[in-house]
């Protein structure tokens, strides 16, 4: 659905150079007609938000969240997460007062039905164009128990895991911090640190990149 377009410019009266420019930066921040097909073909639930922070975009994935009663964020006038603490996060982000480097990944939950919802925050290339209307951040919504549950299970029984030591490796491989995952689940930093050195162990891996590229290879074949 498209809820707002990119400003009118007539190419033809622009010098070629200009033009091209012109035309790269609509492809290089999803903001063409194609950019929008391709983003549709994917099935995923996604946001292209401008400079301001209103909503240019969304795929029909986007639309079926959105149509929900109660969601974790507001899109008028701008978007907005409803909880503060991922709020503040999130506006840290697109300030860039955020150490974070991106892309932000947060679990959203909903307070009515403690449903939960990935929130995943990406910066877009910036325009050469000056004063061009174009998408800025591209934001995608899933759910993190989208993975296949006969792939998890596998994964699972292969290296023994107990079901929060595969709580923790699910948190991890959807880009969540350990932080954060301790927060969300209300688990003791300690108790989270010595469920990851199990993991590692069972696993025979010793840091999280490494873990993450063999729980990619079980879930995401």
């Amino acid at each position: 659905m498209a809820i707002s377009t990119p400003n009118e410019i007539e190419r033809r009266n622009l010098p070629r150079r200009i033009a091209d420019r012109f035309i790269n930066d609509l492809y290089k921040t999803c903001s063409t007609p194609q950019c929008h097909s391709c983003l549709e073909r994917t099935s995923n639930a996604v946001l292209l938000l401008d400079s301001e922070k209103r909503v240019m975009y969304t795929t029909s994935e986007a639309d079926k969240i959105i149509s929900q009663a109660s969601t974790p964020f507001t899109l008028t006038p701008r978007f907005a997460l409803l909880s503060p603490p991922n709020a503040a996060r999130f506006e840290a982000f697109v300030n860039r007062e955020s150490t974070e480097p991106g892309p932000l990944i947060q679990l959203l939950t909903n307070k009515k039905d403690r449903g939960r919802m990935l929130f995943s925050c990406f910066r877009l290339p910036e325009p050469d164009t000056a004063s061009l209307h174009v998408a800025r951040y591209l934001v995608m919504l899933r759910d993190p128990d989208q993975y296949s549950a006969r792939q998890w299970q596998l994964f699972t029984e292969q290296y023994n895991l107990t079901k929060a030591e595969t709580r923790l490796c699910r948190a991890l491989a959807d880009g969540l911090t350990l932080n954060d995952y301790c927060t969300n689940w209300q688990v003791m930093i300690s108790t989270a640190r010595s469920q990851l050195s199990s993991i590692f162990a069972k696993t025979e891996t010793r840091r999280q990149i490494d873990l993450l590229r063999l729980i990619y290879l079980f879930t995401l074949a």
